[in-house]
């Protein structure tokens, strides 16, 4: 029955439009001739993304070999070599029927859409809530979320902003007072002055969150973590297909929440300007998952775009909604304590040099850290940003972060460190300014950190491979890069406890002879 439901909706919006995906298609279509090819894949590459293909032969080679697989991908009429509109609008369809959902953006209107979830600085008993509508209802009705059946209701407020011609409303709502543990499915809408009478109220049965348990009855604490990922074009398309796919499939290791660290959507041109259809096409793409478990996110370079006003505007970290005394910059930096997790997310963009805002914020941050959990068994310290302090791709680019913070993280004994910004993926050794360190500890297969908790270096881990343009090039392997390669894909943390720590990488489309990475860290206090 769904199947056919589905046919006919496809259908349907073939004959009604939809207008976010035809101009990201007029985008790569140069003659407007309605199809897609791989050379104007290529063009488009070029033109759109500061991240362009390589002239040499063997990346052009690549390069059109990406491309061809592109259309292969999207298109499953293998007698056609191109692409048309239709198979972008079926693309979204078969995504939202993955958890049984149609994407009601199409219909454009007052159907919520973007629906995504983040945490507050409580995890227990707090939850954030955003979406968005094309059409603002009136200007005297409030966005409300519905939890439960008995009067369970959250108000919320209403915003948008001008750039771009952009015009849709974003509706944001805290809800508070939540019980630890428990499930939620909950209804999107609007209510009127009263705060009584209830105007619109739209439901789908799979909107669901849940908050965080006690450490007491929490077992294993599971993250998505990746970065760089866009929409349609390459293949941020597919990555978050095969995540949400991970997240139907794997019900015994569904992810708790969702860590990405910077260069969300891919709006920006490489110039100066930013398409927001792009940022609703691509906020549209992860609300099938964003919509059921909180939606972390670091800035990364692609997000500055008119300083950094859509990116600001359309999430909501808990620097914005319920900040700290330190942290004074909105959704830049700020830190996230889960049962298992002292994560501490930071701006590679912005100023972290001494004296400045963000890095008072982290010095501070960290000494009370340290004064929190001294002699006792502390949760895992995990920072996350978007350059990585160490990369061995040939057009890394992280400025003064090794020379202003590499002594910070040693310092303070972080245990991980996440990165993005580079199209692959690389994990290090333990290591410490540009020295493989501690490798007593550490196995000779390279899968297993051992160590006292009070003596650790950190590992850093780079993974901007969720979708973005791919065109990488290495230096000679340096002894601190442990594994390295170049696949689209993503990342999964396990934290079983505050001893145990386990992350895979999950690529797709890989081959036969690829193999993904796993590697895990045994701590004794």
């Amino acid at each position: 029955m769904f199947y056919i439901l589905v046919v006919g909706f496809v259908a349907f919006i073939s004959s009604s439009g939809a207008s976010d995906l035809q101009t990201y298609f007029n985008l790569i279509d140069q003659n407007h001739d309605g199809k897609v090819f791989s050379d104007e894949l290529f063009v488009f590459f070029n033109t759109f993304y500061e991240e362009k293909p390589d002239q040499g032969t063997l990346s052009l080679l690549k390069a059109k070999q990406i491309e061809n697989h592109i259309v292969k991908k999207f298109n499953q009429n293998s007698t056609r070599n191109y692409l048309t509109l239709f198979d972008l609008e079926r693309r979204f369809v078969d995504l939202y029927a993955l958890q049984n959902q149609f994407p009601t953006f199409l219909f454009n209107g007052y159907e919520p859409e973007q629906v995504h979830l983040s945490y507050t600085h409580n995890i227990f008993n707090e939850m954030y809530v955003s979406f968005v509508t094309r059409e603002h209802p009136s200007s005297n009705l409030r966005p409300i979320v519905q939890y439960c059946e008995k009067n369970c209701l959250a108000i919320g407020e209403t915003t948008t902003y001008n750039v771009d011609n952009w015009h849709y409303w974003i509706h944001h709502i805290y809800i508070k007072d939540l019980e630890p543990g428990m499930k939620y499915n909950y209804k999107l809408g609007f209510i009127e002055p009263d705060n009584v009478t209830i105007r619109h109220l739209y439901s789908s049965e799979h909107w669901t969150f849940q908050t965080s348990s006690s450490l007491e009855k929490q077992s294993t604490e599971i993250v998505y973590i990746y970065g760089d990922m866009g929409t349609i074009m390459p293949l941020g398309f597919e990555v978050t297909k095969s995540i949400i796919e991970d997240f139907n499939k794997k019900k015994n290791e569904r992810a708790n929440y969702v860590v990405h660290v910077g260069d969300i959507a891919y709006a920006g041109t490489g110039g100066e300007m930013e398409v927001q259809t792009i940022w609703d096409l691509f906020m549209n793409q992860i609300a099938p998952i964003a919509s059921q478990i909180p939606y972390m996110t670091a800035t990364g370079n692609h997000e500055k775009y008119y300083n950094y006003t859509s990116y600001k505007t359309r999430f909501f970290m808990p620097s914005k909604t319920n900040p700290t005394a330190l942290e004074k910059d909105g959704n830049f930096y700020f830190t996230l304590e889960t049962n298992l997790v002292q994560w501490i997310f930071l701006s590679t963009e912005h100023d972290y040099t001494p004296g400045s805002l963000q890095r008072t914020f982290l010095d501070n941050f960290l000494e009370e850290f340290q004064q929190k959990w001294q002699g006792k068994q502390r949760p895992w310290l995990i920072i996350v940003g978007h350059r990585p302090m160490y990369s061995s791709d040939q057009a890394t680019d992280s400025g003064r972060l090794q020379e202003q913070i590499e002594s910070v993280l040693i310092q303070n004994r972080v245990d991980l460190a996440v990165w993005g910004h580079m199209h692959c993926y690389e994990r290090t050794t333990p290591v410490e300014y540009n020295r493989f360190t501690d490798k007593e500890h550490f196995s000779a297969d390279g899968k297993l950190y051992q160590h006292n908790a009070t003596e650790t270096s950190p590992i850093h881990l780079t993974i901007g491979t969720a979708g973005a343009w791919i065109n990488e090039k290495w230096i000679p392997k340096p002894e601190w890069s442990q594994t390295r390669y170049q696949r689209y894909g993503f990342g999964k943390l396990f934290l079983y406890n505050r001893t145990h720590l386990e992350f895979h990488s999950v690529s797709i489309d890989k081959t036969s002879s690829d193999e993904d990475d796993s590697f895990m860290i045994i701590r004794q206090f």
